[in-house]
């Protein structure tokens, strides 16, 4: 994943102010290789037949995959730097459409409405793992030869009385 961060707000000795100008960015195919390795680092643990990285045969157009992401969130902001509202523009993973989620309102929009003066943070998935799962990385922990699971994560949250529980 790579997380973009725009500067939106200009802070000087003598002024503050939101920056509003337009930032284009692609919404597919973005290429980091040319400031990013290609070496899969932690991605190597993925299983073979789960990802497209072969290190000791690699083509070009593996490469290619490899540094390419494609765009899938957004977070948008509007108003001023003293208060605002901020929203999002996602792309299913069921449909392959773009939802603009404001507040308790979702409305589906065409792809060349997310790109817009109010991107804020872009979110990238890269190509190769757009598929994969946590359970790829990362083995869970073992509790009591228990493998854990959703239940056993909210009984243990909810008997934790210090920490705050979102129902």
């Amino acid at each position: 994943m790579m997380i973009i961060h725009l500067k939106r707000f200009q802070f000087t000795q003598h002024m503050r102010r939101k920056l509003r100008d337009l930032v284009t960015f692609p919404l597919e195919g973005l290429d980091f290789s040319k400031i990013t390795t290609s070496d899969p680092g932690l991605f190597s643990k993925v299983p073979r037949n789960q990802r497209w990285i072969d290190d000791h045969n690699r083509d070009h157009e593996e490469e290619k995959r490899i540094n390419r992401y494609d765009l899938y969130g957004v977070i948008h902001h509007q108003g001023a730097l003293s208060g605002g509202h901020y929203f999002a523009s996602l792309k299913s993973t069921i449909d392959g459409k773009w939802h603009l989620f404001d507040d308790a309102q979702v409305y589906e929009i065409n792809s060349e409405d997310v790109i817009d003066s109010s991107a804020y943070i872009l979110f990238y998935m890269r190509r190769d793992l757009k598929d994969a799962k946590l359970e790829d990385f990362w083995k869970p922990k073992h509790i009591d030869n228990q493998s854990v699971h959703d239940s056993l994560i909210d009984t243990t949250m909810k008997s934790r009385s210090e920490r705050c529980i979102i129902s």
